[in-house]
């Protein structure tokens, strides 16, 4: 798990920092973002009722129950320890929410390009939901497991964090590319709290 987190953790990194500095470079729909959009509010409506539910369950009291399943999954893929992850993912990424909405600023989508369900003038980056979503999905998405069922869990939790970052995106709540570097700074959360965990537990149990 230690040599996984030393790849995955620069990597992520990396990424959330190209993705998330092109966003706060442009302030405002990095090509291809406004596209998406369209294209996703043309096949499921501005506001779709699935979308709002899901939005819902990365609040408070939803979001219980949303660390429960992610818990679960993680369990399932890869042991308890992993379930254990979940929480601590959770916390970091709401300590990354609050302390990057402290210090920077990216618009959210504007009713002149696309539609939006309920405007805000919040920072549409970071988006609290694709934090929340992956922290909680990718531990069982990075879950140390092998064999065809770790498979199909690991899938369905990046289908769920899809799903959700498209909710986000349908409803007009942020770009493609501000959910895209939220979700990686979540995924960040994920690994780290399970490098953590594991090592937590190693010395421990090395008792």
């Amino acid at each position: 798990m230690k040599d996984r987190s030393a790849k995955r953790l620069p990597m992520l990194v990396v990424l959330a920092l190209a993705v998330g500095g092109a966003c706060l470079a442009v302030q405002g729909p990095v090509p291809g973002d406004v596209e998406v959009t369209r294209i996703l509010q043309s096949l499921f409506g501005n506001a779709p009722r699935w979308a709002e539910w899901l939005t819902d369950t990365a609040k408070s009291p939803m979001v219980i129950a949303t660390m429960g399943v992610g818990a679960g999954l993680a369990w399932l893929a890869a042991g308890w320890r992993s379930a254990l992850a979940v929480p601590l993912a959770f916390g970091l990424a709401w300590l990354i929410d609050k302390g990057l909405r402290a210090v920077i600023f990216a618009p959210r989508p504007s009713a002149d390009l696309v539609a939006v369900a309920s405007a805000s003038s919040s920072s549409g980056l970071p988006s609290t939901f694709g934090l929340v979503y992956g922290s909680i999905f990718g531990v069982a998405v990075f879950a140390a497991a092998t064999g065809s069922s770790a498979i199909v869990l690991r899938a369905l939790a990046l289908a769920l964090t899809f799903a959700g970052a498209a909710a986000r995106v349908v409803l007009g709540g942020h770009w493609t590319s501000q959910m895209i570097a939220s979700v990686l700074l979540g995924l960040l959360a994920a690994v780290a709290a399970s490098a953590v965990v594991d090592q937590l537990l190693t010395k421990k149990g090395a008792r």
